[in-house]
């Protein structure tokens, strides 16, 4: 009887701490990489021509962030992801982003490579979410925080 009365408060605690909280599924998300504001000058001279966005997802305060571009391996490629602070004059303020891709491989071969960026920095003083404007993506993603 004990047995079976451990083994019933067992799954009971198994199935508890398996549910999903949407609430909290960012808590925990570890990026791999930082988001930055740097200087209208600096952010303009940014070539986004260069590599071809596939996908970005937003997960809590990471922005995953997939692309494409020529080269002999993939993994020594460095990629940032910017902003400025100089919003547009909509309510609610939006920011214009641009993800720099350093890659100085000349090989023909084509490789894709995702990054995830911590996208605090972005948050705006006075608002719970901001429209990131990615130079290179069809639609604005909304990041709520």
């Amino acid at each position: 009887m004990k047995k079976m009365i451990f083994a019933t408060v067992l799954i009971g605690v198994l199935c508890i701490s398996c549910s999903e909280d949407n609430d909290n599924l960012h808590i925990g998300n570890t990026c791999d990489a930082a988001a930055d504001i740097i200087s209208e000058e600096d952010f303009e001279e940014i070539d986004t021509s260069i590599y071809t966005l596939t996908e970005i997802d937003l997960n809590g305060d990471c922005l995953e962030v997939t692309l494409s571009d020529s080269g002999c391996d993939p993994e020594p490629w460095e990629m940032n992801l910017f902003s400025v602070d100089a919003f547009y004059t909509v309510d609610p303020m939006q920011r214009t982003v641009k993800i720099q891709l350093i890659n100085e491989q000349l090989c023909q071969a084509v490789f894709q490579k995702t990054v995830s960026f911590d996208i605090t920095p972005f948050q705006i003083d006075g608002q719970n979410e901001v429209p990131l404007n990615i130079e290179g993506w069809d639609e604005a993603i909304v990041y709520e925080y």
